[in-house]
Protein backbone atom coordinates (compact mmCIF):
# COMPACT_ATOMS: atom_id res chain seq x y z
CA UNK A 1 0.00 0.00 0.00
CA UNK A 2 2.82 2.38 0.92
CA UNK A 3 4.56 1.93 -2.44
CA UNK A 4 1.30 2.18 -4.43
CA UNK A 5 0.36 5.44 -2.71
CA UNK A 6 3.88 6.79 -3.16
CA UNK A 7 4.06 5.95 -6.85
CA UNK A 8 0.55 6.86 -7.97
CA UNK A 9 0.44 10.21 -6.18
CA UNK A 10 2.17 11.71 -9.24
CA UNK A 11 2.26 8.91 -11.81
CA UNK A 12 -0.36 8.16 -14.44
CA UNK A 13 -2.77 6.59 -14.97
CA UNK A 14 -4.12 7.18 -11.44
CA UNK A 15 -2.20 10.35 -10.49
CA UNK A 16 -3.88 10.91 -7.11
CA UNK A 17 -2.64 14.52 -7.02
CA UNK A 18 -5.25 15.36 -9.64
CA UNK A 19 -8.23 13.77 -7.88
CA UNK A 20 -9.95 15.98 -5.27
CA UNK A 21 -10.08 14.46 -1.79
CA UNK A 22 -7.94 11.51 -2.93
CA UNK A 23 -5.03 13.98 -3.22
CA UNK A 24 -4.78 14.58 0.51
CA UNK A 25 -6.03 11.12 1.51
CA UNK A 26 -3.25 9.42 -0.43
CA UNK A 27 -0.79 11.21 1.84
CA UNK A 28 -1.72 8.66 4.47
CA UNK A 29 1.55 7.12 3.31
CA UNK A 30 3.30 9.59 5.63
CA UNK A 31 1.54 8.03 8.64
CA UNK A 32 2.39 4.46 7.64
CA UNK A 33 5.99 4.45 8.99
CA UNK A 34 4.58 5.51 12.36
CA UNK A 35 2.02 2.70 12.24
CA UNK A 36 4.76 0.19 11.37
CA UNK A 37 7.05 1.49 14.12
CA UNK A 38 4.23 1.37 16.66
CA UNK A 39 3.51 -2.23 15.69
CA UNK A 40 7.18 -3.18 16.00
CA UNK A 41 7.51 -1.52 19.41
CA UNK A 42 4.16 -2.47 20.94
CA UNK A 43 3.40 -5.73 19.16
CA UNK A 44 0.01 -4.42 18.10
CA UNK A 45 -1.45 -1.81 15.81
CA UNK A 46 -2.14 1.67 17.18
CA UNK A 47 -5.68 2.54 18.15
CA UNK A 48 -8.02 3.85 15.49
CA UNK A 49 -8.02 7.21 17.28
CA UNK A 50 -4.24 7.54 16.79
CA UNK A 51 -4.53 6.62 13.11
CA UNK A 52 -7.38 9.12 12.65
CA UNK A 53 -5.29 11.81 14.37
CA UNK A 54 -2.41 11.09 11.99
CA UNK A 55 -4.74 11.14 8.99
CA UNK A 56 -6.28 14.46 10.04
CA UNK A 57 -2.84 16.02 10.40
CA UNK A 58 -1.51 14.89 7.02
CA UNK A 59 -4.81 15.77 5.32
CA UNK A 60 -4.73 19.29 6.74
CA UNK A 61 -1.02 19.73 6.01
CA UNK A 62 -1.44 18.63 2.40
CA UNK A 63 -4.54 20.72 1.78
CA UNK A 64 -3.01 23.75 3.48
CA UNK A 65 0.08 23.48 1.28
CA UNK A 66 -2.11 23.27 -1.83
CA UNK A 67 -4.02 26.48 -1.07
CA UNK A 68 -1.23 28.85 -2.21
CA UNK A 69 -1.12 26.88 -5.48
CA UNK A 70 -4.83 27.24 -6.32
CA UNK A 71 -4.26 29.82 -9.08
CA UNK A 72 -1.33 27.94 -10.59
CA UNK A 73 -2.95 24.50 -10.42
CA UNK A 74 -6.19 25.81 -11.92
CA UNK A 75 -4.27 27.51 -14.75
CA UNK A 76 -2.43 24.25 -15.44
CA UNK A 77 -5.70 22.31 -15.45
CA UNK A 78 -4.79 20.34 -12.32
CA UNK A 79 -7.90 19.55 -10.32
CA UNK A 80 -7.12 19.37 -6.61
CA UNK A 81 -9.24 19.60 -3.50
CA UNK A 82 -8.06 23.19 -3.09
CA UNK A 83 -8.99 24.18 -6.66
CA UNK A 84 -12.39 22.50 -6.24
CA UNK A 85 -13.23 24.03 -2.85
CA UNK A 86 -11.50 27.38 -3.22
CA UNK A 87 -9.54 29.39 -0.68
CA UNK A 88 -11.99 29.83 2.22
CA UNK A 89 -13.62 26.39 2.09
CA UNK A 90 -10.17 24.77 1.93
CA UNK A 91 -9.10 26.72 5.00
CA UNK A 92 -12.33 25.69 6.74
CA UNK A 93 -11.62 22.03 5.98
CA UNK A 94 -8.07 22.44 7.35
CA UNK A 95 -9.61 23.95 10.48
CA UNK A 96 -11.89 20.89 10.84
CA UNK A 97 -9.05 18.40 10.32
CA UNK A 98 -6.68 20.18 12.70
CA UNK A 99 -9.53 20.69 15.18
CA UNK A 100 -10.11 16.92 15.24
CA UNK A 101 -6.36 16.35 15.64
CA UNK A 102 -6.22 18.74 18.61
CA UNK A 103 -9.32 17.22 20.21
CA UNK A 104 -7.89 13.71 19.87
CA UNK A 105 -4.47 14.79 21.18
CA UNK A 106 -6.08 16.35 24.23
CA UNK A 107 -8.42 13.40 24.86
CA UNK A 108 -5.83 10.68 24.24
CA UNK A 109 -3.41 12.33 26.66
CA UNK A 110 -6.08 12.56 29.38
CA UNK A 111 -5.93 16.34 29.03
CA UNK A 112 -2.22 16.60 29.75
CA UNK A 113 -1.37 20.29 29.93
CA UNK A 114 1.12 20.06 27.04
CA UNK A 115 -1.48 18.48 24.76
CA UNK A 116 -3.24 21.83 24.59
CA UNK A 117 -0.32 23.08 22.47
CA UNK A 118 -1.90 21.08 19.62
CA UNK A 119 -4.49 23.87 19.45
CA UNK A 120 -1.80 25.85 17.59
CA UNK A 121 -2.72 23.89 14.46
CA UNK A 122 -6.40 24.89 14.13
CA UNK A 123 -5.48 28.44 15.12
CA UNK A 124 -3.53 28.82 11.86
CA UNK A 125 -6.49 28.43 9.44
CA UNK A 126 -8.79 30.14 11.95
CA UNK A 127 -6.54 33.22 11.92
CA UNK A 128 -6.46 33.25 8.11
CA UNK A 129 -10.25 32.96 7.95
CA UNK A 130 -10.70 35.72 10.52
CA UNK A 131 -8.15 38.19 9.13
CA UNK A 132 -8.09 38.82 5.38
CA UNK A 133 -4.89 40.86 5.71
CA UNK A 134 -2.87 37.76 6.59
CA UNK A 135 -1.05 36.25 3.62
CA UNK A 136 -1.17 32.45 3.49
CA UNK A 137 2.09 32.36 1.56
CA UNK A 138 3.83 33.97 4.55
CA UNK A 139 1.90 32.11 7.24
CA UNK A 140 2.66 28.78 5.52
CA UNK A 141 6.36 29.11 6.37
CA UNK A 142 5.59 29.10 10.10
CA UNK A 143 4.22 25.54 9.96
CA UNK A 144 7.66 23.87 9.86
CA UNK A 145 8.48 25.64 13.13
CA UNK A 146 5.22 24.48 14.71
CA UNK A 147 5.79 20.92 13.46
CA UNK A 148 9.39 20.88 14.69
CA UNK A 149 8.54 22.32 18.10
CA UNK A 150 5.54 20.08 18.76
CA UNK A 151 7.14 17.00 17.19
CA UNK A 152 10.28 17.54 19.22
CA UNK A 153 8.27 18.02 22.38
CA UNK A 154 6.29 14.84 21.70
CA UNK A 155 9.50 12.89 21.09
CA UNK A 156 11.03 14.25 24.30
CA UNK A 157 7.91 13.32 26.26
CA UNK A 158 7.99 9.78 24.84
CA UNK A 159 11.70 9.35 25.59
CA UNK A 160 11.25 10.57 29.15
CA UNK A 161 8.21 8.31 29.64
CA UNK A 162 10.20 5.26 28.54
CA UNK A 163 12.92 5.82 31.15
Amino acid sequence: VFLVLSYFYSAPPLRFKGIPFIDFSSNMLYVMPGIFAYHLAAGELPSLALVVAGYCHIAAMHLFSAIPDITYDAAAGIRTTATLLGYRASLALCLVFWGILAMLAIMLSDMHVLSFLSLAYPLVPAALLADDTLDIKRVYWFLPYINTALGGLLTLMLVLAIR
